[in-house]
């Protein structure tokens, strides 16, 4: 007969017992009425009396008082009723946990915890259900662990763990909350010290198949402790890792269903912390255990292959069709397939990690880490005490330096700036000039003009951070006397080195003359003389029948590249972004890692060397190329000044049944080895080396002067067999991440397409991965550890070329190479009338040799039109440079963009030269661009590090354009905007940085971000970023914006990748894009020069203004050392 249900007032009557007791205290009779009432709960809860569970559940006095009799009570019965009672309140549900866990539960179970491993003999009862209850608090109380190590349980639980290792039903929990210890740091080493390995490693041997819950209990208890380095590495000095590995294969025979994957992926992970240490590493390769993770590994991929081969096709119920399903449907039916689908894949993934890590670290394939070309030096002045001193990598100051005194650049040499401006010279009376100047700063003239936007009034905190550094200098004043003024200059604008000073001398020919910390600025009666000599017959504007010298470089070249020979027409058709497929770089990374476990498979035969060509190279050819205006094409052809190999045009012999009919002596098809060629304009390979039939391991050369910055590649392939998947292995690369992983793809060329239907350069390549490899930053001639370097990362791509035997070019991005520059400018300077547009300068001469070219473009009028000056003196002036690191060529696409724009016949074009004057330096580091360099000048320096106190020798370009646009300050035209074209590696869309310290600057800055963002479909506005950092003072956008106080002095970073938004979401940037974007850039500076106020922007969008004009804080700028500024 079953017991009744008890009412309502029964149970509240014994409730109200354990709260009186509670409150009043125990004595013998409270107990053993406290004990009788909490056996009855007991009973009640045993037959699931849902009054009775509410009840409890529903009052907070009742868990109270439960907590306080586990810290009080003696009895071991009441105090194991109560223990029982706690696990049902934890167990019900989250909320009542967190209830005990604030009202103390875990400190008093702790306690109780300590005070029965003191009874004898042992209470095993109340110590499974002391523990059960821990297990339950750990997931609400995240201190757990230090306060058990507060209380001393962690060694008694040990000891527990220990006594009982028989008692399977008390094994587990022991196990569980040992795992939760375990967390703890301190802990961890605690139980090793105390023997804990030697414990787990006994329940090892104990537990297996017979009691698998056991037996991973206690695997993930050593897995815990072994996350500790200091716990790995003494295991893996006691033979762990050979044990482990033992107990691997035990369970990899065992497990021929797929039943116990959980089990061997905890032993790998095991593993994976034991390999953490050189002598886990050396264990694992003496006992063969890269081999036997690679057949798991293998094993483990082909099943899922095999399990997407199943699922990839379905035949249609409706139409009997046979339809490939996407990847994502793959996924999931490979999970549906087989339960353990997702484990198989985890269990592949975490083998692989192993090995990677586990292979021994292989040295660059090359001589040394400098490239095999060098810039020769001593073409500089030897004399010069700056360059004694050591090139820092990538240009950067180091921030402990103590600040330098720095001279800042004059304008003693205005007459040599003067001659870049042709509209004043041609059109104004010299005494114009000399009135402006006198005008300028009568008193004094300094390089930071005192200005409502940087005086140091208005200076931010960000900006006066180390405090104003004072410069003595002497100002001429009208009659000639000097006057010393104390000046403030900004804090970022000392150098390091004191000898970093600018010359007087404004050629960079010349040696540079002392320089001293005062200088003086030369009397206006020399500018007066200098300008009275000047006449139009003298301008150095450059005519149509000027003839671009060849590009000159500090390499031997072989060849002009074909796509500068036959230009690029970009396609028709939108490219879009890439989708890769996530399971195939785990095959590829498989592929890798059997060339250790099977080098008898591998070729190894070198295809390509540049570091011998140089050595084997008689005669150097630095210039290759020929600019040729051809009247009849009125285009400008780039030939080469050398004969060389005359591409077919004629479609190729399929000659792939011929190399399959070919079979040399061991019966393998004889397919042909590429040949490579990087020794033209911007080409970058320095080795190829045959790996497989079909796959080649490539490195990079590093930037002329460096040993870094291995991103740029640029390289023709020809006797290729059409159709076949070459894979391509570029295994020097830097970074950890790259666009390549988010839908970008390499470029390719061919030249039999190029010639036969007008094709250009395109997008292709599949199974696109980028990850770590086991090659380090170190060569084969370089001392010291290779353990000790820089793991290298891979990016693999495989192009099925789409001719035998044709001429194509692979390239990181579409290249725009200095000779295709001066073809472009010298087409346009062929145009009809374009002389009353343009006039091309050269500003100056690259270390390299190779002039820089300077563009002014505006309206200009017949020299007797007197009406005319009035209107271009009025005009403001807008300065625009791109390229000044050599691999981001996208920038010189949107340069070209924004010239074509400027020149055409558009009424729009026409209303920006009626309103300014174009200072554009298309190209700032030709030298680097030539070369093939991804970021560096020949000496191995960001030259976007160098623009507060540019060297007029080692760094003209940046010289003498600051030098121009001193000038216009001097004349009282500082320039309304200054943009610098960039490229980035890592973000998607065209975006823009700017400065904003002041909120009265916020509206100024983001406007013509704002224009853009509506106006150009590739353009981001959310991708922008106003804040200037640390880091990036010596930038150009910084720079000037500090020194001249350009309130819109902007850098516009373009994505090599595609675009994630607008109209081109999804797609890739070609050329046409980028070109489209210059020009939308100039529509912009047209829609902000006629708006006065941000709200006049209001009928042309309806987005809300304040989201573009808030003054709220952006994000960080990205720091992207190859690509951002």
């Amino acid at each position: 007969m079953s017991n009744p249900k008890p009412s309502s007032s029964r149970v509240s009557g014994l409730l109200q017992v354990i709260e009186r007791s509670a409150g009043t205290g125990l004595d013998d009779k409270n107990v053993e009425n406290v004990s009788q009432a909490t056996a009855k709960i007991l009973r009640m809860l045993g037959q699931q009396e849902k009054t009775l569970t509410e009840s409890i559940l529903r009052k907070s006095k009742v868990s109270q008082s439960l907590v306080t009799l586990l810290m009080t009570t003696q009895d071991v019965a009441l105090h194991l009723n109560t223990v029982h009672i706690l696990v049902h309140i934890a167990s019900s549900s989250n909320s009542k946990c967190t209830r005990l866990v604030r009202q103390g539960a875990p400190h008093a179970l702790l306690r109780s915890v300590a005070a029965t491993s003191r009874v004898r003999p042992l209470l095993e009862e109340l110590c499974l259900h002391q523990h059960l209850l821990l297990i339950k608090l750990a997931t609400k109380e995240k201190k757990l662990a230090l306060k058990a190590r507060l209380c001393g349980v962690v060694t008694v639980t040990l000891d527990l763990a220990k006594q009982c290792i028989n008692n399977i039903d008390l094994s587990s929990p022991l196990l569980q909350v040992l795992k939760i210890y375990a967390t703890n740091h301190s802990n961890s080493l605690s139980l090793v010290k105390n023997g804990v390995l030697n414990l787990i490693e006994r329940y090892f041997s104990m537990y297996g198949k017979q009691n698998i819950a056991v037996f991973r209990y206690a695997l993930e208890l050593y897995t815990q402790v072994l996350a500790i380095r200091a716990n790995a590495v003494k295991a893996a000095a006691n033979g762990a890792t050979r044990r482990m590995l033992d107990l691997f294969n035990y369970w990899t025979d065992l497990d021929k269903l797929h039943k116990f994957v959980h089990i061997r992926k905890s032993i790998l992970n095991s593993i994976k912390h034991l390999v953490g240490n050189e002598s886990g590493r050396k264990s694992l390769i003496k006992c063969d255990g890269i081999s036997i993770l690679y057949a798991t590994a293998k094993q483990s991929d082909e099943m899922k292959q095999e399990i997407q081969r199943n699922c990839s096709t379905h035949t249609s119920s409706d139409f009997k069709l046979r339809v490939t399903v996407n990847t994502q449907d793959i996924y999931k039916k490979t999970d549906t397939t087989n339960p353990n689908g997702k484990a198989i894949d985890n269990l592949a993934l975490t083998c692989s990690q192993i090995i990677r890590k586990s292979m021994p670290k292989v040295c660059l394939p090359i001589p040394s880490l400098h490239g095999p070309v060098y810039f020769d030096e001593s073409s500089l002045d030897p004399t010069d005490p700056y360059l004694l001193q050591e090139y820092k990598e990538d240009g950067y100051e180091d921030e402990d330096e103590a600040p330098a005194e720095e001279v800042p650049l004059t304008l003693t040499n205005v007459e040599d700036f003067l001659k870049f401006f042709p509209e004043l010279t041609d059109y104004q009376n010299n005494k114009v000039i000399l009135d402006q100047l006198s005008e300028y700063r009568k008193e004094f003239i300094t390089l930071v003009p005192q200005t409502p936007s940087n005086s140091q009034n208005e200076l931010s905190d960000e900006r006066s951070d180390t405090g104003p550094i004072s410069v003595i200098v002497k100002p001429v004043l009208q009659n000639g006397s000097s006057q010393s003024i104390r000046s403030q200059s900004s804090p970022k604008s000392s150098g390091s080195d004191p000898l970093r000073k600018i010359s007087n001398s404004c050629d960079p020919n010349l040696p540079p003359r002392s320089v001293t910390s005062k200088r003086s600025f030369r009397n206006v009666k020399s500018v007066t003389n200098s300008l009275s000599n000047m006449s139009l017959g003298d301008s150095p504007v450059l005519t149509a029948s000027y003839s671009p010298p060849p590009a000159k470089a500090v390499k031997h070249f072989a060849k002009v590249a074909a796509p500068d020979m036959y230009s690029h027409r970009p396609p028709h058709y939108l490219e879009q972004l890439y989708d890769p497929i996530q399971s195939v770089q785990r095959t590829l990374m498989l592929l890798d890692i059997a060339r250790a476990v099977h080098p008898e498979t591998l070729i190894n035969r070198i295809a390509y060397d540049q570091d011998e060509l140089v050595k084997t190279e008689e005669q150097i050819n630095h210039a290759l190329s020929n600019i040729k205006w051809d009247p009849a094409l009125r285009r400008c052809k780039i030939l080469p000044s050398i004969p060389q190999t005359r591409l077919n045009a004629d479609p190729p012999l399929d000659v792939l049944s011929q190399h399959m009919n070919e079979e040399n002596s061991t019966g393998t098809v004889n397919i042909p080895i590429l040949q490579f060629e990087s020794r033209h304009e911007c080409g970058n390979l320095r080795k190829a080396i045959q790996v497989r039939i079909f796959e080649y391991d490539l490195v990079l050369n590093s930037d002329i002067g460096s040993t870094r910055h291995h991103q740029w590649f640029y390289f023709e392939v020809h006797n290729m067999v059409a159709d076949f998947p070459y894979r391509f292995n570029i295994i020097n690369c830097e970074k950890s991440c790259s666009s390549f992983t988010q839908g970008m793809q390499p470029l390719l060329y061919s030249a039999h397409d190029a010639l036969t239907n007008g094709t250009g350069w395109q997008r292709c390549g599949k199974r696109i991965c980028y990850y770590k490899n086991n090659f380090v930053r170190k060569a084969t001639e370089d001392t010291g550890r290779a353990s000790a370097a820089q793991n290298m990362h891979t990016l693999t791509f495989t192009i099925c070329f789409p001719h035998s035997h044709d001429t194509c070019y692979i390239a990181y991005h579409y290249p725009y190479s200095y000779s295709s520059l001066q073809a472009h400018l010298l087409e346009v300077q062929h145009l009809h009338g374009i002389s009353s547009v343009l006039r091309r300068q050269t500003l100056c001469t690259s270390i390299g040799g190779n002039p820089v070219d300077l563009l002014t473009i505006t309206q200009f009028s017949p020299s007797h039109n007197k009406s005319s000056a009035n209107s271009i003196n009025d005009r403001e002036y807008v300065v625009l440079s791109a390229r000044v690191h050599p691999g981001e060529s996208n920038s010189s696409w949107i340069m070209k963009g924004v010239i074509n724009f400027l020149i055409s016949d558009s009424e729009k074009a026409q209303q920006l030269r009626n309103k300014f004057v174009f200072k554009i330096i298309p190209m700032l580091n030709p030298d680097g661009v030539i070369n093939g360099s991804h970021r560096c000048s020949l000496l191995g320096v960001d030259m976007n590090r160098q623009w507060i106190n540019p060297h007029p020798n080692l760094y003209p370009t940046l010289y003498h354009t600051k030098g121009v646009i001193q000038l216009l300050v001097a004349l009282g035209k500082r320039p309304v905007l200054y943009c610098d074209f960039h490229g980035h590696s890592r973000k998607k869309n065209v975006f823009m940085y700017g400065n904003i310290t002041q909120p009265a600057d916020n509206a100024t800055v983001k406007l013509l971000p704002t224009i853009l963002d509506i106006h150009a479909p590739a353009f981001s506005f959310s991708n922008c970023c106003f804040t200037v950092e640390k880091s990036r003072e010596s930038t150009a956008r910084v720079a000037l914006w500090r020194q001249f106080g350009i309130t819109r002095s902007y850098t516009l970073e373009s994505s090599y990748c595609g675009a994630d938004q607008g109209l081109y979401k999804g797609c890739q940037l070609g050329t046409q894009h980028l070109e489209e974007m210059g020009a939308k850039f100039c529509e912009g500076i047209l829609i902000m020069s006629s708006a006065d106020q941000p709200c006049c922007l209001s009928d042309e969008t309806d987005e809300d203004e304040d989201s573009y004009f808030s003054s709220d804080s952006d994000d960080s700028e990205d720091d992207d050392d190859s690509s951002a500024e």
